[in-house]
């Protein structure tokens, strides 16, 4: 009877090599697969510092997650581009990450043109993609579902950052430099929206994004003479603007720039970046959370933990989140999931929640100062400086409703 019935598994087995083979090839392999992430970034060009940050926060949270076993059972792996600058590069590596690499999510776009041509594969692949930065108001439409931003709210939400700013400090002479680029133009009609309601005098200078030489257009703001400067729509010229305002002898007070790295500002400014410069941020650098993290950051990657890797780190979070509450990884449970949900995280300023196509609904916008004086515990020993939450916005902004 054993005999008869080894004989008929063994008839069974050779009658459907063929097709158990296949199967065991295709099955076995996907239920032992990692849950790949995707990171498409700047590691190269003038937003490197951005994009290097923000993926040592993604791999940390990766790492982290499968130290505690995983999500649903499967590691979590980051599979990890360079963008390039270039919005065709960006495409490319998009569909590769998607088609190839089987990934559930992408994030780490800083640049807004780059944001503007992945949020359509985001929304043609229905699969989710989390910006940086990317704070074009053109990113979104009102039909957009799976493109998320994190760190950095649209140009129009930031009206609001800027004018209970300059209304608090009785400010009324404002320059204003941006790049040629689409995040440039957005910050410079939400400035100038912004003086139409408070009567400031203000004058915008418009450079290429890779200028380095600002002399020529800070020249023409010191008839102004103005008492704050927002360089948010230049972000890589931030150093530079500052220095060189400072060496024609404008008597700035203030001079913001958009969600900044600070150490290479540190690096490139010493004490010309203290009390000075205004950082957009995102980051809860006061909590205990931060701290710890932050020390455990610098131990992996010895350097500072700053906002683009706290955005990161958090996004892998509310993404295995997701995963782990939905039971699914499939893009588009995970991104429906995002979308109604709400995602709190001691490590941000505010919760992680959403309008309908993608727009952050109760972020809290702020400045960060850089201030002399040593951070706490081993956040990063020995710098002699450290960052506080300088000024933040009232209430929540206003979420932007796009035009189209």
């Amino acid at each position: 009877m054993r005999r008869a019935a080894l004989l008929l598994v063994a008839a069974l087995v050779l009658a459907a090599a063929a097709a158990g083979i296949a199967v065991l090839l295709t099955i076995r392999p996907s239920a032992q697969e990692p849950i790949r992430i995707g990171f498409l970034g700047p590691l190269s060009g003038p937003f490197a510092a951005w994009g290097v940050n923000h993926r040592d926060g993604m791999l940390l949270a990766v790492e982290e997650v499968n130290d505690r076993g995983g999500v649903l059972g499967r590691r979590l792996e980051l599979v990890v581009r360079d963008d390039r600058n270039s919005p065709s590069e960006a495409v490319s590596a998009f569909r590769e990450l998607v088609e190839v690499q089987r990934v559930v999510a992408v994030a780490g776009p800083v640049s807004s043109d780059i944001g503007l041509a992945l949020s359509k594969e985001a929304e043609r692949y229905r699969v989710p993609l989390f910006l940086l930065a990317a704070g074009s108001d053109r990113v979104l439409t009102r039909s957009s579902r799976y493109t998320f931003r994190t760190c950095l709210p649209s140009a129009s939400m930031h009206e609001q950052l800027f004018e209970e700013f300059i209304r608090a400090m009785k400010v009324t002479r404002v320059g204003n430099v941006i790049a040629d680029y689409e995040w440039g133009h957005s910050i410079r009609e939400a400035v100038e929206r912004v003086a139409a309601r408070t009567g400031i005098q203000l004058r915008t200078e418009v450079a290429p994004l890779t200028e380095s030489d600002f002399t020529p257009y800070l020249r023409r703001l010191r008839d102004l003479n103005p008492e704050l400067i927002i360089a948010t729509g230049h972000p890589p010229g931030l150093s530079a603007i500052v220095r060189q305002s400072l060496e024609l002898g404008l008597d700035v007070k203030w001079i913001t720039g958009s969600v900044p790295p600070a150490a290479p500002l540190v690096n490139a400014l010493g004490e010309l970046a203290f009390g000075r410069v205004l950082l957009t941020n995102c980051a809860n650098y006061e909590s205990p959370e931060y701290v710890a993290l932050a020390e455990r950051f610098r131990e992996r990657f010895g350097t500072l933990m700053e906002q683009f890797a706290v955005t990161g780190y958090v996004t892998v979070m509310m993404i295995a989140d997701a995963i782990e509450k939905t039971g699914s990884t499939d893009p588009s449970v995970i991104a429906d999931h995002i979308r109604s949900g709400r995602y709190v995280s001691p490590l941000y300023l505010w919760p992680l929640s959403y309008t309908e196509w993608g727009e952050l609904k109760e972020a809290r916008m702020s400045f960060a100062v850089i201030e002399r004086g040593d951070p706490p515990g081993r956040v990063n020993p020995g710098s002699g400086w450290h960052l506080r939450i300088f000024f933040i916005t009232s209430e929540p902004v206003k979420p932007y409703v796009p035009k189209e």
